[in-house]
């Protein structure tokens, strides 16, 4: 009977049949199911000839890479979506905070990748532990104090009268036997702690790192003393706060400080130092400053 009907009619009908039958094959779409990745941290290993240092670290993110494709990064303990199935290669770069600063996430140039091939199955989900194996080859240890040789790599500045020393008290000691330790003694009003010698680093915006473990009772600053011909120049780079806990101690942090801009910017030195500095905080009665793990690191 479709001939009596006049032709706008009949156009609308077959439209809206189109229309009707696209929409059901738009609603009946599989949507793709994912298959799940749970990591919970990465742990960092190094050789056991100390050629590295501790293993001591502070990996906060995942950076995870699918067949060489950024998946996503990833603040641990994380579980994600994976919209991929069977055997993908995996890749993974861990991060860091860059300068304690929770908004500054890098993905740390020094350490090795993890790589490996995982089986993803739709709406399992797998548990991953990587673990980091040491620093990536070309990696140079200017500076790698643990505190636990014949010793130190650091002293007392001239303008200091407090000077750094070792420690084993298992009360405060992170690791091994010892730490290091120096404070504002009674009747004095600061400390200036430094290399004991200045390090040749590289320059033009190559990549130097200060890594460290650290417990301190009030604000601690960081920086380098660059060697200039017969001048020195020294600048801050970052401070460090109190490590207190709120049940009044104090714990042990890890910290990766970025000296690249510092370093850079003094284009015409020859060395440069590390120097730790702190003056007395009103507050605070006994200022004590503990490090350990002391790494200066660049290619």
């Amino acid at each position: 009977m479709i001939r009596y009907l006049r032709y706008p009619i009949y156009v609308y009908l077959v439209l809206s049949a189109m229309l009707l039958q696209t929409s059901c094959s738009i609603i009946d779409k599989a949507e793709p199911i994912p298959a799940y990745l749970r990591i919970t941290n990465i742990e960092l290993t190094t050789p056991s000839d100390n050629s590295q240092g501790s293993s001591s670290s502070n990996v906060t993110d995942a950076w995870v890479y699918f067949n060489d494709n950024l998946q996503g990064v990833y603040p641990m303990p994380t579980r994600f979506p994976v919209l991929l199935s069977g055997k993908n290669s995996i890749r993974i770069r861990a991060g860091i905070v860059q300068n304690g600063i929770d908004a500054t996430r890098i993905d740390y140039p020094f350490y090795n990748d993890w790589d490996s091939t995982l089986e993803l199955t739709e709406k399992e989900i797998l548990s991953l532990k990587p673990r980091i194996n040491g620093y990536k080859s070309g990696t140079v240890f200017h500076c790698n104090e643990g505190f636990e040789g014949i010793g130190i790599d650091f002293e007392k500045t001239v303008s200091s009268v407090n000077d750094i020393v070792k420690t084993s008290n298992s009360n405060i000691v992170f690791e091994g036997n010892n730490c290091g330790k120096f404070e504002i003694l009674s009747g004095t009003i600061d400390v200036t702690i430094a290399s004991n010698k200045y390090y040749t680093l590289p320059k033009q915006g190559a990549s130097v790192f200060l890594e460290m473990n650290y417990n301190i009772n009030q604000v601690m600053e960081v920086g380098v003393i660059a060697l200039n011909g017969a001048q020195v120049s020294q600048r801050s780079v970052i401070g460090l706060r109190a490590t207190t806990t709120s049940s009044g101690t104090t714990a042990w942090k890890k910290v990766y400080i970025d000296l690249t801009e510092a370093v850079s910017s003094e284009t015409t030195a020859s060395g440069y130092k590390v120097y730790f500095y702190a003056k007395q905080d009103a507050n605070v009665s006994n200022p004590l400053f503990y490090i350990d793990n002391v790494k200066l690191i660049s290619f």
